[in-house]
């Protein structure tokens, strides 16, 4: 886990290029990756020499492209599933359509898990325009508040930022571990949300009805 903290270690330190590919590849983790707004303000708090508007910037992009990969692979993961739950799927596009946008940004911008979503977006093929500016407004804002306090905390003290950053890229590193090792291994995480979210939303129209 230690080789694991130092590679995203030195990958940040080596600038803006550094912190983009380490946020896209932790970000590539599928329900497990952390929150943006920490990874922000670890990334002010280890090189207090990039400026915080940049970093909240670039690993709001990182976010962004990383979880438009999930956007399409879940979308064409639309050819595995039976008919029935494709028609299910089709019934909730108006719903998606009105309220998909607002979903997006809230989910960017806040701690609530934003995989469950992107699967549920991706599934009832949502515009991608519109999940791309959604989603990377909603955040960028979150990115940019993380970047700034790590800047902020920074500016108070000298030696502390680093021990402060270790500190979080060691938590935030074992938790990931933490949950890839609990998880069952005949688990299926994409096709037990598609279950549960098409089932619900049928219930749900019938309820409505």
């Amino acid at each position: 886990m230690q080789d694991i903290v130092q590679i995203v270690t030195d990958l940040i330190l080596q600038g803006y290029l550094g912190l983009f590919l380490a946020c896209f590849i932790i970000n590539m983790i599928p329900f497990l990756s952390p929150s943006n707004m920490v990874l922000a303000g670890v990334a002010s708090l280890l090189v207090p020499s990039m400026h915080w508007i940049p970093i909240g910037i670039i690993v709001a992009i990182a976010a962004t492209l990383a979880k438009s990969i999930h956007y399409y692979v879940v979308r064409g993961s639309r050819m595995a599933l039976s008919e029935e739950r494709i028609r299910r799927l089709e019934r909730e596009k108006e719903r998606v359509d009105k309220y998909g946008a607002l979903a997006l940004f809230i989910a960017a911008a806040s701690p609530v898990p934003d995989d469950p979503l992107i699967v549920y977006i991706g599934l009832t093929k949502y515009k991608f325009i519109t999940f791309l500016i959604s989603y990377y407004i909603g955040k960028v804002a979150v990115t940019l508040a993380g970047a700034l306090i790590g800047y902020s905390i920074g500016s108070f003290f000298e030696s502390a930022p680093i021990v402060i950053a270790s500190i979080v890229l060691t938590a935030i590193i074992t938790g990931i571990l933490y949950k890839r090792t609990t998880e069952k291994e005949d688990s299926d995480i994409l096709q037990d949300y598609v279950d549960s979210a098409v089932t619900g939303a049928n219930d749900d129209s019938q309820n409505e009805e």
